[in-house]
């Protein structure tokens, strides 16, 4: 994603690429040159700015390299008037027009490699002519030392250092002597090499002249990391690593290996034939991935459902979805997270929990109607994809529990769960009855049930799910299926003769499974065209208030669609990304691959026009469910089938 950013146009500055390890912290770079969403301390919640300024002087005057100017007591350091951006994950640039200087992080990340692909640590690589400096920030009063080409900042909760080949690296005090004396004397600042004579409030730097085209290393160790309850989960980084001269060294030892591995998956993505708008959508996926997700010192693993801090970590609906992104790129992640969700797995009737509430070591209560389902489906699809016996093995009684405890929401005898009210995904939205959605997810665990049944030689199972599937699959078209799509539900009195856009969620993660379709394909393909028809809007910005961003325009493709176009409330008349790409996904999977790649088109272009196409809002920002666009590019890159 390319962003030409200037003060008239801050609004593309609301999100940007983030830079740091899975699990690790790290910031956000964003488009009016400044650090935002700084987790390396470990304060995950709130959305603090990371102090970290770059100061460059260009004939005889200096800049911060930011939209914004820098005050300081009795000094102003001038802003830039404008920026050009460009955000591919794992890397983001930052170029100044007018000024001769550009600036380049990389994150290492590395499919397969959980551990250096959550490094705490990032590289910058700076260009140009002229004078620059690096000042980055301890996040407390701390210890300073500079020896070398090293500088090093020591605080009680950790540390950071910060290394550059070249040029002078060096520690100076915050503000009021580094800033005043470069400003004001035109001079980079720059303590002796040696330690701090009392903690204090320190900048580690590295500055630059002439012409310049060198490297900064930043590493940081701070490892008690606490969840919502106080209790030290730890970094999974602590694992290898007891300082963050440890991390340093071992990033310098393997530079040229993290570096080239790193690029092979970046170039992965953007020197392939896919339509660019596919490439940047998957790729601003990584981004919310590596911020979203919390990797403990014993390597449990979640990504929270939205902003860090929304609902919480591994939410069993979302992760449904979401974890189409990295299920293949890292298992081990995917198996951590789908083990945590079954060993809460309540004994006495299968209940699969809602979600981890900021800590691993307890789950919230809100029984919801679609999670048995959704978690049978992921652990049949992991075992697909990974061709992994053992492991299904592993799972497999709590498998056949959840699946069991599914027999329990049918309330009248037709085999259908049955739903009174919104305790599912949808969960501000009343449903009744037997619904489409929730039917088609029971339809599809039952067929993972006949399948997982036979491989685990439970020919009961398997042969009872067989008998069920056909009878689920009559009575669902019977009671649901209205001659041109399936209808939202039907509670045997009254009927809501919606669209739902992924009404048929459980196909497609069959197929994606190596299951095959579930239902009719002629009434697949009519349900979606239906949607297309239907669901497809503009903007709303006077109605469309509770998920979207001012400024936001475009299309969209909303959860229910109506004849009459009418609005029953905010969850089904507006979007959520997440449900436009699963429906791509299904689109794309019956052969309507032109109008899949709309509504990623469509998608992408609404979120650039308001400066958040690193950041999906749902229930919270940086959310979890768009994840889902990772089974789109492995489709159409042949990844999976």
């Amino acid at each position: 994603m390319r962003i030409n950013s200037n003060q008239s146009s801050r609004s593309k500055a609301r999100s940007g690429v983030y830079v740091g390890g899975i699990g690790a912290g790290g910031f956000e770079a964003r488009p009016d040159g400044k650090y935002y969403t700084n987790h390396i301390f470990n304060d995950w919640l709130t959305d603090k700015q990371l102090d970290m300024l770059f100061l460059y002087e260009h004939k005889k005057q200096t800049y911060v390299l930011s939209l914004d100017e820098h005050v300081i007591p009795g000094r102003v350091i001038k802003g830039v008037k404008s920026i050009k951006y460009t955000g591919e994950f794992p890397k983001v640039k930052l170029s100044f027009p007018g000024l001769p200087v550009e600036i380049e992080f990389m994150s290492f990340f590395i499919p397969g490699d959980v551990k250096n692909s959550s490094l705490p640590s990032f590289m910058c690589r700076v260009k140009g002519q002229g004078k620059l400096c690096m000042l980055f920030s301890s996040d407390s009063f701390c210890d300073a030392q500079a020896e070398n080409q090293f500088s090093f900042l020591k605080s009680d909760k950790g540390e950071i250092q910060l290394y550059s080949p070249k040029g002078k690296v060096f520690f100076d005090e915050k503000e009021f002597t580094g800033l005043n004396t470069m400003v004001s004397r035109n001079k980079i600042p720059g303590k002796p090499f040696n330690k701090s004579k009392y903690k204090g409030q320190y900048y580690a730097g590295a500055y630059f002249e002439g012409n310049i085209n060198n490297e900064i290393i930043v590493t940081w160790h701070y490892p008690d990391f606490k969840d919502w309850d106080d209790s030290n989960m730890g970094h999974y980084y602590s694992n290898y690593f007891s300082s963050a001269k440890e991390v340093m060294d071992y990033v310098i030892k393997n530079k040229q290996m993290l570096k080239n591995k790193t690029e092979k998956f970046y170039n992965s993505i953007f020197k392939s034939k896919l339509p660019q708008y596919l490439k940047e959508s998957y790729a601003e996926q990584f981004s919310c991935f590596v911020k979203q997700s919390w990797l403990t010192k014993d390597k449990k693993f979640g990504v929270w459902e939205g902003s860090c801090c929304c609902c919480g970590l591994q939410t069993t609906d979302v992760a449904y979805y979401g974890s189409w992104l990295y299920v293949n790129l890292f298992p081990e992640l995917e198996k951590s997270a789908i083990r945590l969700t079954a060993g809460f797995q309540r004994k006495e009737d299968g209940w699969i929990a809602h979600y981890f509430p900021g800590t691993f070591n307890r789950i919230d209560e809100y029984r919801r109607k679609d999670m048995n389902m959704q978690f049978c489906l992921m652990v049949y699809r992991n075992y697909y994809l990974w061709k992994d016996k053992e492991f299904l093995r592993e799972m497999y009684p709590s498998l056949k529990k959840a699946l069991l405890g599914v027999y329990g929401l049918d309330t009248d005898g037709d085999l259908l769960p049955d739903i009174s009210g919104p305790d599912q995904t949808f969960d501000a939205w009343d449903w009744k009855g037997a619904s489409a959605y929730l039917s088609g997810l029971w339809l599809a665990t039952l067929r993972v049930g006949m399948e997982a049944g036979k491989i685990m030689g439970d020919d009961e199972l398997s042969n009872k799910c067989k008998q069920d599937f056909e009878t689920v699959k009559t009575n669902m078209i019977k009671k649901l299926w209205n001659g041109k799509h399936f209808i939202l539900w039907n509670d045997g009195k009254i009927k809501d003769e919606a669209s739902l856009l992924d009404a048929l969620s459980g196909d497609w993660f069959c197929v994606l499974s190596g299951l095959g379709h579930i239902l009719p394909e002629s009434m697949i393909e009519s349900h979606l065209k239906i949607c297309l028809k239907q669901n497809r809007k503009k903007m709303d910005s006077g109605y469309m208030k509770e998920y979207s961003t001012p400024g936001e325009k475009g299309w969209c493709y909303i959860n229910g669609g109506y004849k009459d176009n009418k609005k029953v409330c905010f969850q089904q008349y507006e979007p959520w990304t997440g449900i436009e790409f699963a429906f791509a996904v299904h689109l794309y999977i019956m052969g309507m691959k032109k109008e899949a790649l709309r509504v990623i088109k469509d998608v992408e272009d609404r979120k650039a026009s308001c400066g958040m196409s690193w950041n999906h809002i749902e229930c919270g920002g940086d959310y979890f469910r768009p994840m889902v666009i990772g089974a789109l590019y492995e489709l159409m890159t042949g990844r999976l089938k």
